[in-house]
């Protein structure tokens, strides 16, 4: 049976001239993570310092001291820290969530690395001290959040992409990157718009498995 990973406040952040407390996990659990996730890509863990704008404080820049991260696919670094938010608490007490964090992961660095990496078109930064992009970690929580919480349900009983499509106009999960009434429209023929929805709904079925996968 799998340990309860408990997060606790973690207050190494400053931004400009303010402190930030936000939470975290302890090094203990990190492993324990390892032990779990490995076939996703984990590798093992370490602490380390980063810099950078990032969801942590709402893309402002903020430096982290001594950080719990993953390390991920030999090129990464996943911050094991998070806004003080029901999100963040949510990724540890639901089981499958954490699962659908890689698959989510894994989507944004082959189509938006620029989201799920932290100052992506400033990589080499000496100020992060790393031979590895540092992970937003915060914002796939959010975005994740935005998946399961905000649109799970409604999806898991959905049968096929019609019917996402005519949802999607009015939540805008999935957006195409058109401007105005177009930007809400699902495009089958785009090949990210496809895998997006493919990945959201593999997360959606770990919480609900009566989820059917119709693309």
């Amino acid at each position: 049976m799998e340990e309860k990973i408990v997060l606790q406040p973690f207050d190494r952040i400053l931004s400009g001239f303010e402190k930030l407390s936000e939470v975290s996990i302890s090094i203990s659990d990190c492993s324990e993570i390892c032990r779990n996730y490995q076939s996703f890509g984990v590798e093992g863990y370490r602490l380390g310092d980063y810099g950078g704008a990032s969801y942590l404080n709402r893309y402002l820049g903020c430096t982290v001291d001594r950080a719990p991260m993953l390390m991920y696919k030999k090129k990464y670094l996943i911050p094991m820290v998070f806004r003080s938010a029901p999100e963040s608490w949510n990724l540890f007490n639901e089981s499958t969530r954490f699962t659908g964090f890689f698959y989510l992961l894994e989507w944004l660095l082959s189509f938006q690395p620029e989201k799920a990496i932290i100052d992506y078109h400033k990589l080499g930064n000496p100020s992060n001290e790393s031979d590895r992009a540092i992970i937003d970690s915060a914002y796939i929580v959010f975005r994740l959040s935005e998946i399961v919480d905000g649109a799970g349900f409604p999806i898991s009983q959905m049968t096929c992409v019609e019917e996402f499509s005519l949802w999607n106009r009015g939540y805008r999960l999935i957006d195409n990157g058109q401007i105005g009434r177009h930007s809400r429209a699902f495009d089958i023929e785009n090949e990210k718009n496809v895998s997006e929805l493919q990945m959201i709904l593999k997360i959606v079925k770990l919480k609900y498995p009566q989820t059917i996968l119709f693309i």
